[in-house]
């Protein structure tokens, strides 16, 4: 959430890569060894958050093996996401020097690659990266035709279910459409699902991907906010407001968090988990937290408006690397080396966590663990994050709050949309004004 390459093979695939030309049709599925004597004795300093998945230690172990076979020094850092976002921003901000690999969370795209305190990858980047990382991924962390990010936690979110509550249901597979959700509870008389509609950056979360599954986008190409036009957004809004009086979902999504949502799936009380993340499968069937035990399946499609809108929410983090560092050849060794292939089902197969390799979805050894990863394979497909505004955090704030109203009826959803697109235009001005 283990299998090593010896030291024979390490060394035989540096002299490969040296022999064809460094970068030259160089294949990513095996950890990359420096060639270049160069780097030897350079010393990168890294800082990523604390991945609360490796209870093993792999990350630090890895960067231990890296140093070992590349020569190159490493200061790996590890602290709490916010820990890490005050040491980042604040040293980018002031000039930069301290750290050549970074954290790059989805949520700082936009802030980031304008101030241009990130390095493009591209002239580092092999072919096989660019057509075999999980597009979505690959994707989200690129502007301008232009690589910033490799994804180091695959953060996406998946459809699961209550196989139990859908066949005495009558239920033959999961709900499609939102229609079909809707109908699902009205037919139990029962909530179909729960998520966190919170006024807070979770809340935010959850309520894109239903704007995304309608089709809808709160910001057009480059970055305009369109929520009071765009069709997808008033659809969305629209059926999320008559949900709330209907009870297709509970009140108490507009308070609950992640934990309480799924601590509530577990135990039974509604059967969609729309947007669940990979960990809560896990916890489902492990009979000291879960009353649903053996009941719980995954999809191979998301709900949509038509079922033909495929798409899932991903909030991944990447690592990219400083412009400010003096040491990039060394940076992007290490990231190469830490998200190759081999090391990517390492990682998967020791501590679970989601591979960034597509093909890695139908590999063997994975699925034998992890069966039902061959259906987050088909889901991580159509994955989608945040808009990459520089005014993100003043994006969040906004569709948070303003969502409540229009939810709950204080307003209309014309009324609610248009404040929505007020106050989502002064965010944006006074942002292009900075």
């Amino acid at each position: 959430m283990k299998k090593k390459l010896s030291l024979v093979l390490s060394l035989v695939l540096a002299l490969s890569v040296v022999l064809m030309g460094a970068g030259c049709g160089k294949s990513n599925n095996t950890p990359a060894t420096s060639s270049d004597n160069s780097l030897k004795g350079q010393k990168i300093t890294v800082i990523l958050p604390q991945n609360e998945a490796d209870t093993v230690g792999f990350r630090k172990a890895k960067t231990a093996q890296f140093e070992k076979e590349t020569g190159i020094k490493v200061e790996l850092i590890e602290k709490s996401w916010e820990g890490v976002s005050d040491d980042v921003t604040g040293d980018l901000a002031s000039g930069g020097g301290t750290y050549d690999v970074i954290e790059f969370d989805n949520s700082w795209i936009g802030k980031f690659i304008k101030n241009q305190w990130v390095a493009p990858l591209d002239d580092y980047m092999t072919a096989d990266m660019k057509s075999g990382m999980v597009p979505g991924l690959l994707d989200l962390f690129s502007s301008g035709g232009k690589h910033y990010g490799i994804v180091w936690n695959n953060d996406t979110r998946f459809y699961m279910y209550n196989s139990k509550m859908l066949s005495d249901a009558g239920l033959s597979a999961p709900p499609k459409t939102w229609d079909e959700v809707a109908a699902l509870a009205k037919k139990t008389g029962k909530t179909a699902y729960m998520d966190t509609y919170k006024q807070e950056q979770m809340g935010t979360n959850e309520l894109m991907f239903v704007v995304y599954s309608f089709g809808g986008n709160f910001v057009d190409d480059q970055g305009n906010p369109i929520v009071s036009t765009d069709p997808g957004v008033k659809a969305a809004y629209t059926w999320l407001a008559q949900a709330y009086k209907d009870g297709v979902f509970g009140k108490s999504t507009l308070t609950m968090d992640y934990e309480e949502v799924a601590q509530s799936f577990d135990n039974g009380d509604f059967p969609l988990m729309l947007q669940a993340w990979p960990g809560v499968y896990a916890d489902s069937n492990d009979n000291t937290k879960s009353k649903i035990v053996g009941n719980v399946n995954v999809a191979d499609y998301s709900v949509s408006k038509t079922g033909n809108e495929q798409v899932v929410l991903t909030l991944p983090e990447a690592m990219a690397i400083t412009s400010t560092s003096k040491h990039k050849e060394a940076a992007w060794k290490y990231i190469e080396y830490m998200s190759s292939k081999s090391m990517d089902k390492e990682r998967s197969e020791a501590i679970g966590s989601l591979p960034i390799w597509s093909d890695l979805y139908n590999d063997s050894d994975l699925l034998q663990k992890y069966p039902y990863w061959k259906q987050f394979g088909e889901q991580a497909q159509n994955s989608k994050g945040y808009p990459k505004i520089v005014w993100v955090d003043n994006f969040s704030d906004i569709v948070a709050k303003q969502s409540q109203k229009i939810l709950t009826g204080s307003v209309s959803v014309d009324q609610g949309l248009q404040q929505m697109q007020k106050l989502m235009e002064d965010a944006k001005k006074a942002s292009d004004q900075q």
